[in-house]
């Protein structure tokens, strides 16, 4: 198979083939009958504009026939209607070809001298020259006949010049064919070059290795493609790190409650089968891992659908009341029984474009979160503000707050805080992963202020409804 460097030096080649072929068919088969004509054409035109000075005017013409011979390198005679010569530009007769007084040449004469314009082609019967003869009438300053004007132009300059080009152009054709040979193999090895490169990076990154980096400077096609392999090499390298942090703190999240619920089963094998009161506690234990195993996998799972971007969100419009209204109502028995006063604020008559379901797990992860890291006493309050053509919607809490080196994590997978009072993590790690997941399908704005002791506000803004406007 032939490779695209031998398939760009042959298509080179071909081109100045083609044009090596053109340039002969021009310079050699077209040459000689081109300029001919082009010849021809001019020395009629002169002849012509001779013929049309006056016959009187003896001298002017002769001068000017003169000047014709001499830049045109032409025979030149002038006959009046008795065919007797009145100038000859030749200083002998024996310059004009034999058949100039055959009976031929007499016809000629008598077509000129009959007031017809003639063109006949001669060849030299020794010689084989050829020769063009042109003859035109000459009138007088009353219009009459009063002889004609007979060119005899020599062919062999068009045929010498010929052969000059013919030659010359041989070793032109063999220097092109040359240099160009050359020219194509070194371009179309710069060409592939760069290519076989990006080639090599990436079966590099195919067998694993997403450092490989495409090394291209032009800013050319081939440079587009190479930044578009080292784009995505980046990309597969980040993937990648993905991965292996989902394998790790999966494996790392798993192992805990499958420890603990294979040590408990086998305490309630082993030990406290037989004893209702602690089989009772065990069993209850083993559930909540077994729950906590279950909010693991399903956080994983939603959370790689809405990175894979594959979430289809239902918008429409939907009152703020009922989007925050019923899950604030959800959370207020579980903030009363921990003395925590839970408020909603704001603009709820407000009227956003929103996929309810998924704004309603938004709060649900942020109003846990609250919950767990706010202390007796403390206060969680749920705010919407109206700003021109947005809806922004707050959670804050008076809880332990949030470290400054901390707060460019919180929305990293697996990252976790502790409950309030305690050295405890709880949660999957994923709640606010999952949040930014579905705001940054809504192409919602969002943030998160806190401070360490005082508090954390997290916010995001919704899309305003044209009808609530």
């Amino acid at each position: 198979m032939r490779s695209i460097r031998g398939k760009l030096w042959l298509g080179m080649m071909t081109l100045v083939g083609i044009v090596l072929v053109l340039l002969w068919l021009l310079q050699i088969v077209f040459l000689e009958s081109f300029y001919t004509n082009l010849r021809i054409a001019d020395v009629k035109r002169k002849i012509d504009a001779i013929s049309q000075l006056k016959a009187g005017n003896t001298q002017s013409i002769a001068d000017e026939l003169d000047r014709l011979a001499y830049t045109q390198g032409v025979i030149l005679e002038w006959v009046d209607t008795s065919g007797q010569s009145i100038y000859l530009s030749a200083a002998d007769s024996a310059r004009q070809i034999p058949q100039m007084r055959n009976v031929a040449w007499r016809e000629f004469y008598q077509q000129i001298l009959s007031g017809k314009s003639v063109e006949r082609s001669f060849v030299h019967h020794r010689f084989g020259n050829k020769y063009t003869i042109i003859g035109t009438p000459v009138y007088s300053a009353q219009g009459d006949l009063a002889g004609g004007i007979i060119a005899t132009v020599p062919m062999a300059a068009v045929t010498e010049t010929a052969d000059i080009l013919r030659r010359q152009l041989a070793y032109i054709t063999v220097v092109l064919l040359i240099v160009t040979g050359l020219l194509s193999l070194g371009l179309s090895r710069s060409f592939t070059k760069p290519v076989l490169h990006i080639r090599q990076v990436a079966v590099a990154m195919a067998n694993g290795d997403f450092s490989a980096r495409a090394v291209v400077n032009s800013v050319d096609e081939i440079g587009m493609l190479a930044n578009a392999i080292n784009y995505l090499g980046e990309q597969l390298a980040k993937i990648e790190q993905l991965r292996r942090d989902l394998v790790a703190n999966v494996s790392h999240e798993l192992r805990t409650p499958l420890s603990v619920i294979r040590g408990y089963a086998e305490t309630i094998r082993d030990i406290t089968g037989d004893e209702p009161g602690r089989r009772a506690v065990q069993l209850e234990i083993i559930i909540e891992e077994t729950e906590r195993l279950a909010d693991m996998v399903n956080d994983t799972l939603q959370l790689a659908l809405l990175q894979s971007g594959n979430a289809n969100l239902d918008l429409r419009e939907v009152a703020v009341r009922e989007l925050l209204g019923d899950v604030v109502k959800q959370y207020s028995i579980m903030a009363e029984q921990n003395n925590i006063c839970l408020t909603l604020e704001g603009d709820l008559e407000a009227i956003v474009i929103a996929d309810e379901a998924k704004i309603v797990q938004v709060m649900h992860n942020l109003l846990q979160n609250s919950l767990h890291y706010t202390e007796a006493n403390g206060r969680i309050a749920v705010r919407a503000d109206v700003i021109g053509q947005i809806v922004h919607i707050s959670v804050s809490d008076t809880g332990l707050g949030i470290t400054e080196a901390d707060l460019p994590y919180v929305w990293d997978k697996y990252y976790k805080g502790k409950r309030a009072g305690t050295n405890e993590h709880v949660g999957t790690g994923l709640g606010l992963a999952i949040v930014k997941g579905i705001l940054e399908a809504h192409n919602a704005e969002y943030g998160v202020g806190s401070q360490l002791g005082e508090g954390t506000t997290v916010w995001f803004e919704l899309r305003r409804a044209c009808s609530d406007s």
